[in-house]
């Protein structure tokens, strides 16, 4: 084709970016998650009241949901590899969003519990099938952008459920807010099933667009791509290594999503809707930064910095941000508090924008994307599952918080070494053309 045939079709591309219909269904497919996950950390003052909870059984109750979603992440990555993304995502989320619902009829701390093992397991495919839909709709030129909208959505989840949830909670009670929650994901089951299909089979995608994704999104999509066992996926250092920064980072993850409604309610004397306004305010100062971040990130590596695995330096750069969260239990003013804790927000949002990117830029065997996030999702979620008990018992023998994000802190600094020192080699035989990280 010659120059100027070239830039034509680029120029009848570019107005079409139907494409990023997906990824705004991704977005608020992620929203919903972490609003129905939140939904409990902002009531929760009020059920310690109700229930009479210690902060040990705060700590467990928190921890409930990870109980349940960890372990389930690498079957489900596996059963998205097997039943595709389309109904993998719609049984999954109906199932979590009932689950939601259910806690509204609570009668003691067991059936909450219940219920919030209920939602880990139907929230378990929820983030391989958010990178399966990336590997298989966004241009490798856009994978972080595609990873960086799709993973706001935890961070404005979490801030709407913070404003909502804690003005529903004075308005209409906490019962009513859980019911509230768990009918978002119904809605959104709707709008999937109508509107997603591969990009080979999308009606409403133009064929110029779908031409540019499916040459552009290397090393493959998933029907193309080769796959393989479990077993081969695992003897490889780098999964290992990316299991162990996904778990250092997510710790600093639940502690927040977790404790800091009841951090800032107890520490810092602020009321719900006070606690549940700040939080909000940090997660959505946190969803503005990652999205910037992850565009960046796409304007600096170049196609052959990506298929050399350099994005992992800025998930080191990024983990090394995430950590000025050490600093809060020593800063008195609430603006400067409020913008540390955004800060390490977003930069622990970005990590995972890049360690997702990273899995798909290292991972030559297209076919087993699922089953690769599943399993660096399980290492998240086994420090995750730590994360909110280790508080606990921390509050309960120190008296504050300072020692839980100190713990935090010396985590994301080790995953920054893990990623320098064990990510370093692609996954699978690369395909013909591309480079081997050095």
């Amino acid at each position: 084709m010659s120059e100027t045939g070239s830039l034509s079709e680029t120029g009848r591309q570019r107005p079409s970016r139907r494409r990023f219909i997906i990824y705004g269904l991704l977005f608020t497919m992620t929203l919903i998650n972490y609003f129905d996950r939140t939904v409990l950390s902002i009531a929760m003052p009020v059920l310690i009241q109700q229930f009479a909870l210690t902060p040990v059984a705060v700590g467990y109750l928190l921890s409930a949901f990870i109980w349940s979603y960890a372990p389930c992440q690498l079957p489900a990555g596996l059963m998205l590899d097997r039943w595709g993304t389309r109904r993998t995502a719609a049984r999954c989320i109906a199932f979590w969003s009932a689950a939601t619902a259910l806690a509204g009829a609570a009668t003691s701390f067991g059936f909450v519990f219940f219920t919030r093992l209920l939602l880990g397991i139907g929230e378990s495919p929820t983030f391989p099938l958010a990178a399966r839909a990336v590997r298989e709709w966004a241009p490798v030129r856009e994978r972080a952008l595609a990873f960086s909208i799709s993973g706001s959505g935890p961070a404005f989840g979490t801030a709407i459920s913070a404003i909502t949830i804690a003005w529903l909670l004075n308005a209409i009670g906490w019962r009513l807010a859980f019911v509230f929650s768990g009918a978002l994901g119904f809605i959104w089951v709707a709008v999937w099933l109508a509107l997603f299909r591969d990009p080979e089979k999308a009606g409403w995608l133009p064929e110029n667009e779908r031409r540019m994704i499916l040459r552009e999104r290397a090393p493959g999509g998933t029907s193309e791509a080769h796959g393989m066992p479990l077993k081969e996926l695992l003897s490889y250092q780098t999964m290992w290594g990316l299991f162990l920064v996904q778990g250092c980072v997510n710790y600093t993850q639940y502690l927040f999503l977790t404790w800091l409604p009841t951090y800032l309610v107890q520490s810092r004397g602020l009321n719900i809707l006070h606690s549940g306004l700040q939080t909000g305010i940090c997660y959505l100062g946190a969803m503005v930064l990652m999205i910037g971040m992850g565009r960046l990130c796409d304007f600096l590596l170049t196609p052959a910095a990506v298929q050399a695995g350099k994005r992992r330096y800025a998930v080191v750069i990024l983990a090394f941000g995430a950590s000025v969260m050490v600093l809060a239990p020593y800063t008195s003013s609430e603006v400067l508090l409020l913008a540390e804790i955004t800060f390490s927000l977003a930069c622990v949002q970005s990590v995972f924008v890049n360690t997702y990117s990273l899995t798909n830029d290292l991972l030559h065997a297209g076919r087993s994307i699922g089953a690769a996030v599943g399993w660096i999702q399980l290492g998240g979620n086994i420090f995750g599952l730590a994360a909110p008990i280790a508080t606990g018992y921390i509050v309960a023998a120190t008296g504050s918080f300072t020692s839980a994000f100190l713990l935090a802190g010396a985590l994301l600094i080790i995953g920054a070494i893990v990623t320098l020192t064990m990510t370093r080699r692609p996954v699978g035989e690369p395909m013909a053309g591309v480079a081997v990280p050095v």
